[in-house]
């Protein structure tokens, strides 16, 4: 799994003094750390870089942090944002967890605590940290697409020949439904009048190592595996 050295982070903070010291550090520990100092600022600097991690200031100039994760919001829900506020405002925390923001820290925060939380979402969310190589799944599983495995957090699910053929050939459609035909010509070529009666003994013996319900069978077309919702 990748760490925080291989990770972008942007960071929205109209304390100009404050950001400096803070980005002083970050830049010790991630490998892009990106700068905004207003609203506007911060959605012209996501479009550009594309982060991986987000933290924001609520109480910023020309478009307020909580705007900004809105606009964010529409197209990307699974990016971690943290968000920094100088207030304990009851009304700004519940606007802001129904933003599905990954935590709500008040003002000042100790290094120490904000590098915990920095350290939690590396282990939560293996998906957008690895997004070009790794597919997050339920439960915590995820397929890596290089080395053509099943992992559980850390912990490679053992998969035998026909069953890794399955699952990858599922992973390249995800969220598409699956012909069962397609699946039977890709393992059992020719051999179409026993396949699938083995089909369905190769589903029922994944699905052992899978959580329940991760390969839905939609009737009469086919099966899907659909990704997590972060």
């Amino acid at each position: 799994m990748n760490k925080l050295s291989e990770l972008s982070l942007l960071y929205v903070e109209d304390d100009k003094e404050l950001q400096k010291q803070f980005v002083r550090l970050f830049k010790t520990i991630f490998k892009h750390v990106y700068e905004a100092v207003d609203g506007l600022d911060a959605l012209n600097s996501y479009k550009k870089n594309s982060p991986n991690i987000m933290l924001v200031d609520i109480n910023l100039p020309k478009i307020n942090g909580l705007e900004v994760i809105e606009k964010i919001r529409e197209t990307n829900k699974d990016i971690p944002i943290i968000v920094l506020s100088a207030y304990s405002d009851q009304t700004k925390l519940l606007k802001a967890i129904k933003l599905g923001l990954y935590e709500y820290l008040i003002k000042p925060v100790p290094y120490e605590k904000l590098f915990l939380v920095f350290d939690k979402i590396v282990l939560e969310h293996k998906s957008i940290i690895e997004k070009n190589n790794i597919v997050a799944l339920q439960n915590n599983y995820f397929w890596e697409k290089d080395e053509k495995c099943l992992l559980y957090h850390d912990t490679i699910i053992l998969l035998t020949k026909r069953e890794r053929i399955l699952f990858e050939f599922m992973i390249q459609q995800l969220n598409q439904v699956v012909p069962s035909n397609s699946i039977i010509y890709l393992i059992w070529g020719e051999e179409y009048d026993i396949s699938h009666r083995s089909l369905s003994h190769l589903l029922k013996r994944l699905r052992k190592k899978l959580p329940e319900e991760l390969i839905e069978n939609i009737y009469g077309e086919g099966y899907k595996i659909a990704s997590n919702k972060l």
